[in-house]
């Protein structure tokens, strides 16, 4: 909603006007005090007078002006007299108050155009007008949209970030959102693939957030991104990957709520890149999610691509794997995997995954054991 600080100064009014004001200032008191002692009077005896340091008395007669309350008087250049409140808050928010009733039938003109409009649209693009609550929006809407609903976002906000690191001017942009809605009070929970620990841009970002209450955790892999506002409102990455879904059909949103609070149970609260290393818990976890995507993908880029992380990473995963292992080469590795003959503790899971693989992908990673 426009308030009467925002209007006014979009229309010409009393410049200086805020919606904070200095009203609980004993400074105010003061210079408004002595002036009503002292009749017609100049700015300086009027900083005499009141007996306030010279900054702070310049800055309490500027605001009794604004507000009206000090006003020229008839006898003389720069000369004030004091204004009895009645009749200077009539001056100050009158002005203001018609310039916001103003605004407030414009807004709700709008709306009803708005709404008028919606049925044409939806005839155009072959949808029932109360079909849309499942939107496509175009890539340049998508930050416009994103930030009216963190906006109004009054308790919850769930966000699923899948991909990795993320780019520098992305999180610089999204700090200054999320800062906002914590001090709000909203509570703010979000899910990065394992490898955004290793960002130092991420992690900077992540002990801001996280020192300011929001919650972090991480997983191997992620579902496409997802972010949810008040378990009401959720925005998914559109099919092309440059535009989104912004969809608010309630039963869609119980299901995305439900997929994000079971990823949120199985991920790990976020740790610095430091102590990431130190305790080893992601290497060992990323290492098995590997073991359980070599059993389905022959290409590093695709299990790279899943995991967030460089091929080159992955690549010296699946080293680290051998070597661990035994294998004697990347088929051997997968026997030793599908068989579920590593006999490492944590790689168990990935013999039971074989048995659900297809005939012909099975057949090749269980048959005799590579010389």
């Amino acid at each position: 909603m426009t308030s009467e600080h925002q209007v006014n100064d979009q229309n010409g009014g009393v410049p200086g006007l805020s919606a904070a004001g200095l009203a609980d200032a004993p400074g105010l008191r003061r210079m408004y005090a002595a002036a009503l002692r002292e009749g017609a009077t100049t700015r300086g005896k009027l900083a005499v007078r009141s007996g306030l340091p010279r900054a702070e008395a310049e800055t309490a007669f500027e605001r009794l002006r604004t507000l009206h309350l000090l006003q020229p008087a008839e006898d003389g250049a720069d000369t004030y007299r004091a204004c009895a409140p009645q009749v200077a808050e009539v001056h100050t928010l009158e002005p203001l108050r018609h310039r916001l009733r103003d605004a407030q039938e414009r807004i709700a003109g709008a709306t009803v155009e708005f709404d008028a409009l919606r049925a044409v649209y939806a005839d155009a693009v072959g949808r029932a007008a109360d079909d849309l609550n499942v939107e496509v929006l175009k890539a340049a809407d998508v930050n416009v949209m994103l930030n009216k609903a963190a906006a109004e976002c009054a308790s919850d906000l769930m966000t699923a970030q899948p991909g990795g690191p993320r780019p520098v001017e992305v999180l610089a942009e999204a700090l200054t959102r999320d800062s906002e809605l914590l001090e709000r009070g909203v509570r703010m929970r979000t899910i990065y693939q394992h490898s955004a620990r290793y960002s130092p841009a991420t992690e900077a970002y992540a002990e801001r957030l996280t020192a300011a209450g929001a919650e972090i955790r991480t997983l191997n892999t992620l579902f496409p991104r997802l972010i949810v506002f008040d378990r009401r409102l959720a925005f998914v990455q559109a099919d092309n990957g440059s535009g989104a879904l912004r969809i608010s059909q309630p039963d869609l949103i119980t299901f995305m709520v439900g997929t994000f609070e079971a990823a949120w149970s199985s991920a790990i609260p976020y740790a610095s890149a430091y102590e990431t290393r130190k305790q080893k818990v992601i290497v060992s976890d990323m290492q098995r999610a590997i073991a359980r995507l070599l059993l389905h993908e022959d290409k590093d880029a695709a299990i790279a691509r899943q995991l967030g992380i460089s091929e080159r990473t992955c690549r010296q995963h699946i080293a680290r794997l051998m070597s661990h292992l035994g294998a004697r080469n990347r088929t051997h590795l997968g026997y030793l995997l599908a068989t579920g003959t590593s006999g490492t503790p944590g790689l168990e899971e990935s013999h039971h995954t074989a048995a659900t693989l297809p005939k012909t992908t099975a057949r090749r990673l269980t048959g005799p054991p590579p010389t």
